[in-house]
C-alpha cells in the first residue's frame, strides 16, 4: 500500500481547532490561550499619541508546562520495512495521527513537548557501518507536528545513521514542519506565552564522566531564556540503575544552571534524582519507538514539568509522572503508547521510585 501523504489542510484545521478549544486544565494549572472568536470585531486600540498606562506587574507569575518524553523513532531499519508489522506499514494503514493519538490529551494540554528523536528523516542511502540504522521519509516530520510535539533532541547515537546528508535532511524536514531541535553543538530556543525556553543536547562520548555546559547555559540566559532544559543521551542500554557517570554529568548540568535534566538511551525507565532542588530524570524509556516491533519491556513515562516564571526567572519545576505503556497489545506493537491506569500506573511509578535518589514520592499526573 502506498504511504499516506501528509494532508496540510487537515493539519491547519487541527491547529485552528486547538486555538479555539476551551482552556485545558492540568494538576490545578490552567493553560490559558488568548483567543478571538472567529467573526467578531477586534476593537481598535487607543490613538498612537495617547499614552497607555502599563499596570502589569513584572513579578506576575506565568505558568509553563513542559512535557518530556523518551526515545522516538519514526521509521525503521531496512529489514523491518519488508515486513507487514513495521512502523511504516502501521502508518500506511492508520495514518499520520495514529502513533501519538493515545496520549493526545497530555501533549495537547502543555506549552512545550520535547522528545529524543532517534533516527533520520531522509532518502539517503549513505548507510553507516553499525548494527541498527533508522530512517523514515521527510514527511514523517508531520507526525510530530500533528501530535503537538514542538521540539526534539538530535544529540544521540542515531542522528548520523545515514551520514552527514541524512542529518542535514532530518534538520530540513524538521524545519519545514516547524519543529525546534537541539543537537550536539546546537542549541534551540522555543517561546511559549512570551517565555523563552532554552534547549541544549549532548551525547557520547563523555570525557572522564564530564560535560561542561556552563558556557552554553550562559549563552541561553543571555538570550533571555527563563528556563533551560538539558537533554542527555547517556548510560547503558537496558540497565535499570543509572551510572556514576550519568550522575556526575547530570549534577554538573544543574551546577551549570540547567533547570532540569532529561535523560534517554537506556530504552527502559531509570530513577530520578532531586539535586539542589532540581530534577534529573535519568531515563524516561522508549516512547513511540519504530525500531522495535515486539518490545520486551513496555513500561515508560512522560514527565510533566510545571514551571512558575516570575520576573524572567523560573522557580524549580513541579514534577509529575504520566506512566505509559508502549502499546495496548500484549504481543507485538502498534506503535501507539497509551496511559497506564490503576495498579499498572502505580507499578510503573514504584519501579522508577525504587531506583531514585532523595525522592520519597512521585506524584501521578491527572490529565483531563
Amino acid at each position: 500500500m502506498a504511504r499516506r501523504p501528509l494532508r496540510t489542510l487537515a493539519t491547519a484545521a487541527l491547529a485552528l481547532a486547538c486555538l479555539i478549544a476551551p482552556a485545558p486544565t492540568y494538576g490545578g494549572a490552567v493553560i490559558v490561550e488568548e483567543d478571538v472568536i472567529i467573526g467578531t470585531e477586534i476593537p481598535a486600540g487607543p490613538p498612537e499619541d495617547q499614552p497607555v498606562d502599563d499596570t502589569s506587574d513584572p513579578n506576575d507569575a506565568i505558568t509553563i508546562v513542559v512535557t518530556a518524553g523518551g526515545d522516538v523513532t519514526l521509521g525503521s531499519t531496512d529489514s523491518q520495512r519488508r515486513v507487514g508489522v513495521s512502523f511504516d506499514s502501521v502508518i500506511d494503514r492508520n495514518g499520520y495521527d495514529w502513533p501519538f493519538s493515545g496520549v493526545a490529551d497530555c501533549l495537547n494540554s502543555d506549552d512545550l513537548t520535547l522528545v529524543n528523536f532517534e533516527g533520520t528523516l531522509t532518502e539517503s542511502n549513505d548507510k553507516q557501518e553499525k548494527l541498527f540504522n533508522f530512517k523514515g521519509p521527510a514527511d514523517y516530520a508531520g507526525i510530530l507536528a500533528l501530535a503537538s510535539v514542538e521540539a526534539v533532541n538530535l544529540a544521540n547515537n542515531h542522528a548520523y545513521d545515514y551520514g552527514q546528508a541524512g542529518f542535514e535532511d532530518t534538520m530540513a524536514a524538521l524545519d519545514a514542519s516547524g519543529i525546534a531541535y537541539c543537537a550536539k553543538g546546537r542549541t534551540a530556543v522555543f517561546t511559549a506565552k512570551g517565555v523563552k525556553i532554552g534547549l541544549v543536547g549532548n551525547t557520547f562520548p563523555y570525557v572522564n564522566g564530564k560535560r561542561d555546559i556552563h558556557a552554553t547555559v550562559k549563552e541561553l540566559r543571555d538570550e533571555g531564556c527563563a528556563i533551560v532544559v538539558a537533554s542527555f543521551h547517556w548510560g547503558s542500554e537496558y540497565e535499570a540503575g543509572f551510572s556514576a557517570e550519568q550522575r556526575s554529568i547530570g549534577r554538573a548540568a544543574i551546577d551549570a544552571g540547567a533547570d532540569v535534566v532529561v535523560g534517554h538511551h537506556p530504552h527502559i525507565v531509570q530513577g530520578v534524582e532531586l539535586y539542589k532542588g532540581k530534577y534529573i530524570l535519568y531515563s524516561l524509556g522508549n516512547f513511540v519507538f519504530g525500531g522495535n516491533t515486539d518490545p520486551d519491556d513496555r513500561d515508560s513515562y512522560l514527565a510533566r514539568l510545571t514551571f512558575t516564571v516570575r520576573g524572567g526567572a523560573a522557580e524549580p519545576a513541579l514534577f509529575e509522572m504520566v506512566p505509559i505503556r508502549l502499546t495496548e497489545l500484549d504481543k507485538g506493537t502498534d506503535f501507539r503508547p497509551v496511559p497506564a491506569i490503576g495498579s499498572e500506573a502505580e507499578r510503573i511509578r514504584d519501579r522508577v521510585l525504587k531506583r531514585s535518589y532523595k525522592i520519597e514520592e512521585i506524584a501521578l499526573a491527572s490529565i483531563q
